[in-house]
């Protein structure tokens, strides 16, 4: 008789400890994605209009009005004229 309550606290133990509930939190793996790419910057374009540049290297002059656009530079050594239609 003492065998088998031997055996059966045993058992019972047994059954207790492997139906017990791990209160673990899973572990959460976050994946981080880094993708570099080269982005091309546009030329900033020229807007329409006039500007006036003086200073003590000469005097530099350019107008811009849609495709046509109009550049005159004069300083101590050189004049120059550029007309693009």
């Amino acid at each position: 008789m003492k065998t088998l309550k031997i055996i059966l606290i045993i058992f019972t133990v047994s059954a207790f400890l492997a139906c017990k509930e791990n209160k673990t939190e899973p572990q959460i793996i976050e994946k981080t994605t880094i993708i570099e790419k080269e982005v091309e910057v546009p030329a900033p374009e020229k807007e329409n209009g006039t500007s006036i540049n003086i200073d003590k290297d000469g005097v530099e002059f350019s107008t811009k009005k849609g495709e046509k656009k109009t550049e005159i530079k004069i300083n101590d050594n050189q004049q120059s004229v550029e007309v693009e239609k």
